[in-house]
């Protein structure tokens, strides 16, 4: 079995350029580096290299990124559950410097119910690459690092208002080494990150359907292909709304969100962290057909809708991960991009070391991802 998936020849989106969001982000970012005194990592400090061998993993470190990240007294130290109350006492992102604010973005259209759900978009000032940066949907109202189903919707929002295929929404539950419980994505540019496929290693990797499809009403959750990856996850698309004509519709997001949110709120039931990646429709998609009739009457297929993909990837806590590793195993990670803690550990990295690494201290045990399986196939419809 291959380990890449190859979804066909078939590219059904437009090609990728930047939105007025995508040149608030980059040119707000880059005025703010330009500036000086506030982003304390220098994208151009960052060394690159991909490693041999069949994932195609991108290792990456920067002698400044660990250094001059936030002090631990400004974040959360010690976290014991994924679902927490947010301190009063820690540091939150209302108490940021004013200059790492680039923009605020209406991220819901304004007749949804929870109104537009203003977002700060905000520099990370320990970036791993140009573009970088927080996205913090009402920020006044310092919500804990839970993703719901509003905030998913938030998210799948927010990743559309990009027109690039390189952007993603990339999210770290507490225990998955979120750093700060006041709810927030990570959005990044691939592009400047060292995958100039625009996409992460985990994109490419073999899945399986578990349940549902893509079709008009339905929603699908794939496994990732776990002799194929060092982590076991899932993979979450959706069809479109019923009635949408065309042969190749666009997903009911409304529907994408609330599935994600129902496979969340089990990890978060049973205190398991977990990391996610919000990602576009893929430029190629696999070939699939879907007939709705019987034998004596044949009625035409339903096209499967243009999704984003959500990937939800339940871990062991971060307190599991071995001293030693040399980084640590967060969303960009367990994606494929392995952020090195020291040159040596850079130097050092290699594929079968990392996988071993990840299957023993990060992926969730076997019969504990079986459980969920048992529990997740039932979810769609």
């Amino acid at each position: 079995m291959s380990c890449c998936w190859n979804r066909g020849a078939e590219s059904l989106l437009p090609a990728s350029r930047d939105s007025d969001f995508d040149h608030q982000v980059l040119i707000g970012f880059n005025r703010i580096l330009d500036k000086g005194g506030v982003i304390r990592t220098s994208p151009a400090t960052v060394q690159r290299r991909t490693l041999a061998g069949a994932l195609g993993l991108v290792a990456q470190f920067s002698s400044e990124h660990f250094g001059k990240k936030r002090s631990p007294g400004e974040g959360v130290i010690a976290q014991q559950v994924v679902v927490d109350a947010v301190s009063p006492d820690a540091f939150n992102f209302t108490k940021v410097n004013a200059a790492e604010k680039i923009c605020e973005v209406e991220a819901l259209p304004e007749e949804h119910p929870a109104g537009p759900l203003r977002t700060t978009v905000l520099a990370n000032v320990s970036p791993l690459a140009t573009g970088h940066v927080l996205l913090v949907p009402q920020c006044e109202q310092v919500r804990p690092q839970v993703l719901t189903e509003e905030l998913m919707l938030c998210g799948l929002h927010l990743l559309a208002k990009s027109g690039r295929k390189d952007f993603r929404l990339v999210f770290n539950s507490l225990l998955g080494f979120a750093t700060v419980n006041h709810f927030h994505f990570h959005g990044l540019y691939l592009s400047y990150c060292g995958l100039p496929s625009a996409q992460l290693p985990v994109e490419r990797v073999d899945r399986s359907i578990i349940a549902g499809k893509t079709t008009e009403g339905c929603t699908q959750i794939e496994l990732i292909v776990d002799k194929c990856w060092y982590c076991s996850g899932f993979v979450v698309s959706a069809g479109c709304k019923p009635g949408t004509p065309g042969e190749a519709p666009p997903a009911d997001i409304a529907a994408l969100a609330a599935m994600v949110a129902r496979v969340v709120q089990e990890l978060q039931r049973r205190n398991i962290p977990h990391n996610v990646i919000i990602a576009p429709p893929p430029t190629e998609r696999r070939q699939k057909k879907v007939f709705t009739g019987g034998m004596a009457h044949e009625e035409p297929v339903k096209p499967n809708a243009i999704s984003p993909e959500v990937f939800i990837l339940p871990r062991k806590p971060e307190s599991e991960l071995r001293t030693d590793a040399g980084f640590n195993a967060a969303v960009m990670e367990i994606s494929g991009v392995l952020v090195a803690q020291s040159e040596e550990a850079y130097v050092a990295f290699e594929e079968g070391k990392l996988q071993e690494i990840f299957k023993s201290d990060v992926s969730l045990p076997d019969a504990d991802f079986d459980e969920l399986i048992c529990k997740v196939a039932w979810l769609p419809t």
